[in-house]
């Protein structure tokens, strides 16, 4: 039996299922060493510079939530480039192209590699980038343009290599993975696409050694609070309660809530609004709020006990004030489907006897929020590698920066586990 047939066969008869380890890290071990596979891999190494730079330019086109555009039409033209066919915008703005396979596996399904187009980061964002140290500092570069240029880099590995694949991988730029974008790009793809069977999203190397893979994605749960009054004139109107001053109370009850470290569960208040002038009384106040955990009931659990703290603060002030004029609004924005994919899923094992093929560590990391979160809530094989290199500061506009230290390593193990998921000719 050949390596392409005993990996295809896993991946398209039982993706669910186990295989012992040391039989994947031989398979994979023979997929690795066949010669298209072998120039394929040298070919990742070789154009890192070419990657890096692409990573830059990719940067430097702005794309907050919900404004993607630019990127994406860019993305797109990169795509024909790498050689991927039927690239095209969906309706959801995500950019999608095809590497086709030989057509055995195809009726099963796809194999689908993702990375998000957007940034945490708002139009006119500076997206300068300043070299020291070895380390490119700019806004979004590693979370997630590496992951973007990452992928042309795979796809265009395949192709010089003339690799020939059974199954159809669907490459796939997304919307709407960052803040309130509440994963709208993949949560539309999976709305559309009833065909893939197993998937791989990139993002930077969330762990402190080598590429982990993550297999479990924490789940989130995102409000908007609002509390509203009778506003007036703070001394006129002395004595009326204030919007801000019950918003502060529920603050201060919600950060009296006490949450176990083990399963994690983790709550915040990230932005406040609210008043109209120093010598107002408010009217109207708001708060934005993440909840999140791994562990879907203690999740609910916390978002209740919060809930009950924003509406005792919207009654300890109408009794402080002797009124009934404070009412508390709380409003979904935000539903990130907790998830997990087995550690013995083939889709796992296959990633780590890849990292063991190219010696390198193979890695289970923590979980983390993204993506892959909502393919695994909807039970189809899903986990999140590394686009190689190492990173830090994200979400900080300042200190946000990527390093292309050995950087070629994370494309070459996530091409290699796309071969043996999608099966590789001899």
């Amino acid at each position: 039996m050949t390596a392409r047939h005993l990996l295809l066969g896993i991946a398209c008869g039982a993706m669910a299922l186990a295989l012992p380890a040391r039989a994947q890290d031989t398979s994979m071990a023979r997929i690795a060493a066949q010669p298209a596979v072998k120039q394929a891999l040298a070919y990742i190494e070789k154009n890192e510079a070419v990657t890096t730079a692409n990573t830059l330019a990719i940067n430097a086109i702005p794309a907050p939530t919900f404004a993607e555009g630019a990127r994406a039409r860019d993305y797109a033209e990169r795509m024909k480039a790498a050689g991927l066919q039927d690239v095209h915008l969906d309706g959801a703005g995500n950019v999608l192209g095809t590497w086709r396979g030989d057509g055995d596996g195809r009726a099963k399904g796809v194999i689908a590699l993702a990375a998000h187009l957007d940034t945490v980061y708002p139009a006119g964002t500076d997206l300068t980038v300043r070299e020291k140290d070895g380390r490119y500092y700019s806004p979004g570069i590693a979370d997630n343009a590496r992951s973007l240029a990452a992928m042309l880099t795979i796809v265009s590995a395949m192709r010089e290599a003339k690799l020939r694949t059974a199954d159809d991988i669907l490459v796939v730029a997304n919307v709407g993975e960052e803040g309130l974008g509440d994963l709208k790009g993949v949560k539309y793809l999976f709305s559309q696409r009833k065909d893939i069977k197993a998937f791989i999203g990139l993002e930077p190397a969330l762990g402190t050694n080598g590429d982990p893979v993550t297999h479990i994605g924490t789940g989130s749960r995102r409000f908007k609070v609002t509390m509203r009054g009778p506003g007036g004139h703070s001394y006129e109107g002395f004595g009326l309660p204030s919007a801000v001053h019950a918003l502060g109370r529920a603050i201060a009850r919600i950060d009296e809530i006490r949450v176990p470290h083990q399963p994690k569960v983790t709550f915040n208040v990230g932005v406040v609004q609210g008043g109209q002038s120093v010598n107002s009384i408010s009217a109207e106040a708001t708060m934005l709020i993440d909840i999140r955990s791994a562990d879907a009931p203690l999740l609910a659990k916390v978002e209740q006990q919060i809930k009950t703290a924003i509406q005792q603060g919207a009654d300890e002030t109408n009794q402080r004030w002797n009124s009934k004029a404070i009412t508390a609004d709380i409003e979904l924005i935000g539903d990130r489907p907790a998830g997990q994919t087995a550690k013995d899923a083939v889709i796992v094992k296959t990633a780590m006897a890849a990292a063991t093929a190219l010696g390198r560590p193979a890695l289970l990391d923590d979980a983390h929020s993204t993506d892959a979160n909502l393919p695994m809530s909807l039970g189809i094989p899903a986990i999140t590698m590394s686009a190689g290199g190492t990173s830090g500061g994200y979400h900080s506009e300042k200190n946000e920066w990527w390093s292309p230290k050995n950087a070629h390593a994370g494309p070459q193990n996530v091409m290699l586990t796309l071969l043996g998921l999608a099966g590789v000719r001899d």
